[in-house]
């Protein structure tokens, strides 16, 4: 498989973060339906949702028909922050300059544009914005009931990730993400083996452009990376317990019977451990309602608290844990 090299000077580390994508998600979903071969993780969603006549115009137009492992660049700006939300995103996409559009057609199919695909060339305004309106009626419809979840998932992931970086170092983390990923920190090279496409290039130099690294529900199971420019360099890889984001929701849903809503939700965050302040943000509650709702599972023996530092992570126990099975 090919493998592409990343020099990542001092420069580029200083600014390494975590972004979440609302529109890659929506445009890797759209893939999923395009060819689910393979994504046996996203099952439940994809036979709810295979077949609707409502979503075939927008699968028919899947933009990476021609090109597997690659997306024109203006379809996926890289995201800059944790709180991305899609309408953003969206009119990002729809403000794309004509040039910057042309160029991200032509290094991604050369001369073999798709047929489907001439009209926006030939009409960029009017066809992003049927584009970006069709985008918006298919995400109300598919993904917006399950974002919630989805994004929470996304969020324990990044704080995982960061405690990971600051405990751990660069090296541990990346190779955390994926066993695709290796860094060589003496050298100062990221070893990226691409399961998705051939690189325009086997070695690129950041030169201090940055790196964001997005977790992502339907980059699973490989990953997903953009370096040209103009656009910032990313790494979109699959989230961490992709294998609960469909299944537990049923199990949550059954838990709020027997203790009630808000603790059943918390329970289900604590799939991977997290904070008291982290829960808070990620329920919209106060750490004082959080704190109490996570000391009642304490006591019922659910979940437990864990030390790191000067950081307090509460995360489930054997018997939550077997709530889920």
């Amino acid at each position: 498989m090919p493998v592409l090299t990343l020099s990542l000077e001092t420069a580029d580390l200083s600014q390494l973060r975590w972004a979440l994508s609302p529109a890659w998600e929506l445009l890797a979903s759209v893939r999923a339906l395009a060819r689910p071969a393979g994504r046996a993780v996203h099952m439940p969603w994809l036979s709810a949702h295979r077949g609707d006549p409502l979503l075939s115009e927008l699968v028919a137009r899947e933009l990476a028909a021609a090109t597997p492992g690659r997306l024109p660049g203006f379809l996926a700006p890289t995201p800059t922050s944790p709180l991305t939300e899609l309408d953003d995103e969206l009119a990002q996409v729809r403000a794309t300059p004509i040039e910057t559009l042309r160029h991200d057609l032509t290094a991604v199919y050369g001369d073999r544009l798709p047929a489907i695909l001439h009209p926006l060339l030939r009409a960029p305004r009017r066809e992003l914005d049927a584009l970006i309106d069709h985008l918006h009626r298919y995400w109300q419809r598919t993904l917006a009931p399950h974002w919630p979840r989805t994004r929470a998932l996304l969020e324990s992931d990044i704080h995982h990730r960061a405690r990971t970086l600051t405990e751990r170092g660069p090296a541990a983390m990346l190779a955390d993400i994926h066993s695709d990923l290796a860094y060589d920190q003496t050298a100062g090279t990221l070893r990226i083996t691409l399961r998705h496409g051939v690189p325009d290039q086997a070695h690129r130099r950041l030169e201090g452009r940055g790196l964001v690294l997005v977790p992502s529900a339907f980059a699973w199971p490989g990953l997903y990376v953009k370096t040209i420019e103009p656009w910032t360099p990313v790494i979109r890889y699959p989230v961490r317990g992709i294998g609960t984001l469909w299944e537990a929701a049923d199990t949550a849903t059954d838990l709020a019977a027997a203790l009630g809503a808000t603790r059943a939700r918390l329970l289900d965050l604590l799939e991977s451990p997290a904070t008291t302040l982290e829960l808070a943000h990620r329920t919209g509650l106060a750490p004082g309602g959080v704190s109490a709702h996570l000391h009642r599972l304490t006591r019922a023996g659910l979940i437990a608290p864990h030390r790191v530092g000067r950081t307090v992570l509460y995360a489930r126990t054997t018997r939550g844990e077997a709530l889920y099975r």
